[in-house]
């Protein structure tokens, strides 16, 4: 989906985005079946698709485990497979 948010300052268009998102990388995360290399390349796609898009870092971090619910919360991951996103995606935006 396209959307630029520094562009499109439209709530609506926001909020879709976000739900595109989020059902993406939770159907990612669900079908990685807790395979290391398939989390961490769904981390990959969803920081690649925010930041693509110019979602603040900030932002992309709640949407991942923060906000309720969070994608970690709705892909029903198992402790050591959070713990892999997790990982990933400090590794990844060099938190």
């Amino acid at each position: 989906m396209e959307y630029k948010a520094d562009i499109d300052q439209s709530p609506e268009k926001h909020t879709e985005f976000i739900h595109w998102l989020t059902q993406i990388t939770v159907n990612s995360l669900r079908s990685a079946d807790g395979d290391p290399l398939k989390l961490r390349s769904a981390i990959q796609q969803y920081i690649n698709a925010a930041s693509s898009s110019n979602l603040q870092l900030e932002e992309i971090e709640n949407i991942l485990g923060v906000n309720e619910p969070s994608i970690m919360d709705l892909a029903e991951l198992s402790d050591a497979d959070e713990e892999i996103v997790i990982d990933a995606f400090e590794q990844l935006t060099n938190i």
